[in-house]
């Protein structure tokens, strides 16, 4: 499902950068997601945090060091960024329909790893699933399947 993703990945990592730099930006644009709903609720937590460091690890093939670089990037940058339209434009421009699905279940996982969802963020996902064009039947599903994985990772 990651076909792209990974694609732009082994590109980017073949190509004479640092072995600790990456700069995909439909990557990013998902990291920057995956933070939006670890923070909606005002409390960026320790666990979702180590959730999406996870993430970045099993669904990217991040080393450890690379994902820990790319969140505390995007975190310093998250008190800069005022919306979070620009990022769903790039990955409207950059994922197919499955994979939008499957940021759906990252977001949705970041949001279940502390065990308890808020308003605020339940209206996040009401919104990103109506952003990226994932039905509400697709979300749940997704959903389902976040809580399953989350017993794993």
């Amino acid at each position: 499902m990651f076909s792209n993703l990974k694609t732009a990945f082994q590109n980017i990592t073949s190509k004479d950068k640092n072995e600790d730099e990456y700069e995909g930006e439909d990557i990013q644009a998902v990291i920057i997601l995956l933070l939006e709903a670890c923070q909606i609720d005002g409390d960026t937590g320790k666990v979702e945090l180590e959730y999406i460091k996870k993430l970045l690890v099993n669904k990217f093939n991040f080393t450890l060091d690379q994902a820990e670089k790319n969140l505390i990037e995007a975190l310093e940058k998250s008190d800069e960024r005022i919306e979070i339209f620009s990022q769903i434009k790039i990955i409207l421009n950059e994922m197919n329909h499955e994979e939008r699905i499957d940021v759906i279940e990252m977001m949705w996982g970041v949001i279940l790893s502390d065990g308890v969802v808020d308003d605020f963020e339940a209206n996040l996902m009401r919104r990103m699933n109506g952003l990226l064009y994932v039905s509400g039947e697709e979300s749940a599903l997704a959903k389902q399947r976040a809580l399953n994985q989350a017993k794993s990772i």
